[in-house]
């Protein structure tokens, strides 16, 4: 019964991640090789880090908010 609950709580986080996860704007870095970067403000990656000895940056690899999709143009059509 556990292994089965182990395995339903892996699918559960695998497919969560899966389902468009984006990397926020800051990083919470432990050391070279752990880090997190999961916070949309820098104020919730100092939450995450105080009392660990972590450090909050710049995500590099952040794109920003995806460009909302162009307006259609409408032609006037002259009438005689």
């Amino acid at each position: 019964m556990r292994r089965f609950a182990v395995l339903t709580a892996g699918l559960a986080l695998t497919l969560a991640g899966a389902t468009g996860a984006r990397a926020g704007a800051w990083c919470a870095w432990y050391d070279p090789y752990t880090y997190n970067c999961g916070f949309a403000s820098f104020q919730q990656c100092l939450d995450t880090v105080l009392g660990s000895g972590g450090y909050c940056a710049r995500n590099v690899q952040d794109t920003g908010p995806a460009a909302p999709a162009p307006k259609p143009v409408r032609k006037r059509t002259r009438h005689d």
